[in-house]
């Protein structure tokens, strides 16, 4: 074994001169009498220096290893080299006794959903993964069900490595051999990465990995980096403002021509709110009013205002208040303090200029109409799939807007079929087979995890959607549905 020569705390080597001369130029294959063998070493080569070094100490001494040690065998098909598969495995959590390198997975390929993390962040326990991701995947390989196609499938955990704009070697090896594996075994993918955990660079490798391996090997991710960007996006609720959960009146603006003429209307008809699409913290979202609230039209679109229509306006970042014309604000939003704008004072910490850059920089801005009860909070709907699992009313502290735990609010769980939300829960299902159309992906499923937001409006049975969230939607608070989201993502893989 190559585990009997790992010394403590010195570096690993072969002590044997005999051993040193096997020539065992194989690679992780197929048909191979010695690909038990050699996993079996390499594994303990990772695990026995995992614990006596640093990780990357770790996979150095791993690697040199594995390449050390050659078989010479024919085999059917290369696709992994020794150090690929000894970086790899030490980014890889097995789940039960199942094996994910074993020549049966190799050659056979059985049902195989992998779930895919990053590693780092904040969002880990002490073994390094989410809390909820082990749960999920013991749930994916205990699930039983009649069906010869979507029985006995298995999973294993793997996880994307930080390349550091590439100048982590081995960071980069273990990647490159986790996309060569995945595109030779899996039949789908369940993606656990949440936003921030991996750098810009390296997210973006990861994510052209997810879509290489959609489209070229026709395997099915959930969910989709194209899919969690277009639901997550600022503009989503335009996509959707023709369904029974949207406002007509939502618009979105591209350019400073479209901004100009579109507010002018939207505003004519009820209060808005203006989001930019860059900036944190409620920077560049504005809640803005007529000053003389008696002049809203009736209908959306049959009056436009003129440009020194007098506006009160409302910055979420502070709260603080300005008033200014629709001229005024017009030219902020587009020039910002900069010579071409009105030579006029504002207060606000924020620059304007939300169309530097265009669409290509992201730039953009949302123009919602401002529903006064969100002062009563949210119904965040938790949502598997297509099937709603949870209703939970988040209402602010006393004199707040905050929705969130740490600015005290409170959140209310309550049954799909609680009587309180019968009508925003029958509106939902009638829209959720409409909800992929709307964004152009009728041929994606919908997010294994999201949750839609919902504001109330007018009466208690009028509820509009404010925000849609499917970027790694957690439930360590909520693991009874594990199996739920286990049976949905098998039937999403297979049966589709």
């Amino acid at each position: 074994m190559l585990s009997n020569y790992v010394q403590e705390d010195a570096p690993i080597e072969t002590a044997n001169t005999a051993d040193r001369n096997v020539n065992m130029n194989v690679a992780v294959g197929v048909g191979v009498d010695a690909l038990s063998l050699v996993q079996s070493a390499v594994v303990q080569v990772v695990q026995q220096a995992a614990v006596m070094m640093s990780n990357d100490t770790a996979i150095d001494a791993a690697a040199s290893a594995a390449a050390t040690y050659e078989v010479e065998e024919e085999v059917e098909e290369l696709f992994l080299t020794e150090t690929e598969f000894a970086l790899l495995s030490h980014a890889t959590t097995t789940v039960g006794d199942f094996d994910p390198f074993s020549e049966k997975v190799l050659t056979e390929r059985p049902n195989f959903i992998p779930i895919l993390e990053g590693r780092g962040g904040t969002d880990k326990d002490e073994q390094g993964h989410r809390r909820d991701t082990l749960p999920i995947a013991n749930a994916i390989n205990e699930l039983e069900t009649n069906d010869s196609r979507t029985n006995h499938t298995k999973t294993a955990v793997f996880q994307f490595l930080e390349e550091n704009d590439g100048l982590s070697t081995h960071a980069v090896m273990s990647n490159d051999a986790l996309k060569k594996y995945l595109k030779k075994v899996a039949h789908g993918i369940i993606v656990r990465i949440n936003p921030g955990t991996l750098s810009t660079s390296t997210q973006k490798k990861c994510d052209d990995m997810l879509r290489e391996l959609s489209s070229d090997a026709g395997i099915k991710i959930l969910s989709h980096p194209d899919v969690t960007s277009s639901l997550g996006a600022k503009d989503s609720l335009v996509k959707i403002k023709s369904l029974k959960c949207g406002l007509e009146d939502t618009e979105v603006y591209y350019t400073p021509e479209s901004f100009s003429a579109g507010f002018r209307t939207t505003i004519a008809f009820q209060p808005r709110v203006i989001k930019q699409n860059r900036g944190s913290q409620g920077e560049g979202i504005w809640i803005v009013k007529l000053k003389d609230e008696s002049s809203y039209c009736t209908q959306y679109g049959e009056t436009m205002v003129s440009l020194d229509t007098e506006l009160v306006l409302m910055e979420a970042f502070d709260n603080h208040v300005e008033y200014h014309t629709v001229g005024e604000f017009i030219d902020f939003c587009i020039y910002g303090r900069l010579p071409g704008g009105s030579a006029v004072e504002w207060t606000t910490t924020s620059a304007g200029k939300y169309f530097d850059g265009g669409l290509a920089a992201g730039a953009m801005v949302v123009d919602q109409r401002f529903l006064p009860r969100i002062v009563e909070g949210e119904v965040r709907c938790l949502m598997v799939g297509s099937e709603l699992v949870e209703i939970v009313h988040k209402k602010p502290a006393e004199g707040g807007l905050s929705a969130t735990l740490q600015s005290g609010a409170t959140y209310t769980k309550f049954a799909p079929d609680h009587s309180k939300f019968a009508k925003l829960v029958k509106n939902f299902k009638e829209d959720i087979p409409h909800i992929m159309d709307s964004f152009g992906m009728s041929d994606e499923p919908l997010p294994l995890l999201w949750t839609a937001d919902y504001i109330y409006g007018e009466t208690d049975d009028d509820l509009h959607v404010g925000e849609i969230n499917c970027s790694c939607v957690g439930i360590t608070q909520q693991l009874s549905f594990c199996p739920i989201v286990a049976e949905v993502a098998v039937r999403a893989i297979f049966e589709r």
